[in-house]
């Protein structure tokens, strides 16, 4: 009772600011994979490793894993904000994402089909990234912390700053549209006179898929206008990892034929200094406040 009622006090004082975000996070265990070539492997213990920096965030934070130890060492990383903690062991093929893991493969084994390391080459990571806005989905259903904004962010996003000891904030931007999901511009890439299969056949990058921003209700639209895209392309023998579906379906023809209900607002780096030039985790750095 008395930590439901701290809890309770603790999103009622954070209420209508910039710290009201609960953040969203997951780590699906697909072992080993070659990542941006085949002689390069990511294991499992980066994850570990990154993980640490999850302890320092002062907001509520939400962990989706099909793994009971990640979830355990989880727990204990912020043991001191148990409070504003919850970790959620679930069964992957729960997800509608691990559930096309099948017809991935085959269109995957296609022969032609382009071999990106690990995006079109290892079907359970195409699924883990578009599981991503699924388990933020779950998390705003069940309503774990009643906070004014929610946001996904991949547990390696600040691994740049694991040396680090201050805790930290994560707080949404002043100029944040709150009609719109914040995402950080990679590439300044061309949006017209492009198709979805150039981009997804060439790995093409626009935006980044390690954070997204925004309020409940425009995140679950935005959920289920993300889902219909993933569909629509596995139907027309298309498929990719998030970044490459995201900016397929905001081409300026798709969005023509496939009219959007919500849109984004592209943060883009350089514009404001932050702690890391890396242009990938521009907009995390942005709402990066250390106490």
């Amino acid at each position: 009772m008395d930590q439901a009622h701290n809890i309770e006090g603790f999103i009622r004082r954070i209420a209508g600011t910039n710290k009201s975000l609960t953040v969203v996070t997951g780590y699906f265990n697909i072992g080993s994979f070659p990542k941006g070539s085949i002689a390069s492997i990511r294991k499992p213990k980066s994850y570990e490793n990154w993980l640490r920096v999850l302890g320092k965030i002062k907001n509520p934070v939400i962990l989706y894993t099909d793994s009971p130890a990640f979830a355990e060492a989880f727990d204990n990383i912020r043991n001191h904000t148990k409070d504003l903690t919850k970790s959620v062991v679930i069964n992957r093929t729960s997800l509608w994402s691990f559930q096309i893991i099948p017809k991935i493969a085959k269109l995957y084994s296609t022969p032609g089909y382009p071999k990106h390391y690990p995006n079109t080459y290892v079907p359970a990571y195409t699924a883990l990234t578009h599981s991503k806005l699924p388990v933020v989905l779950d998390a705003i259903n069940q309503s774990y912390f009643l906070t004014d904004y929610y946001c996904w962010l991949d547990i390696g996003y600040f691994r740049d700053i694991l040396a680090r000891k201050q805790s930290f904030w994560l707080e949404v931007p002043s100029d944040f549209d709150a009609t719109k999901v914040g995402v950080t511009r990679v590439y300044n890439s061309k949006l017209s006179d492009i198709r979805p299969k150039t981009i997804i056949y060439g790995n093409l990058n626009w935006i980044g898929g390690g954070l997204f921003l925004g309020k409940p209700d425009v995140l679950v639209r935005f959920g289920k206008q993300y889902k219909d895209t993933v569909m629509r392309y596995l139907n027309e023998s298309l498929m990719n990892v998030e970044q490459q579906i995201l900016y397929s379906m905001f081409t300026t023809e798709e969005r023509k034929a496939h009219p959007l209900d919500v849109d984004v607002q592209l943060y883009i780096p350089g514009r404001k200094k932050v702690l890391s030039n890396n242009p990938w985790f521009y907009l995390g750095y942005l709402m990066y406040n250390e106490t």
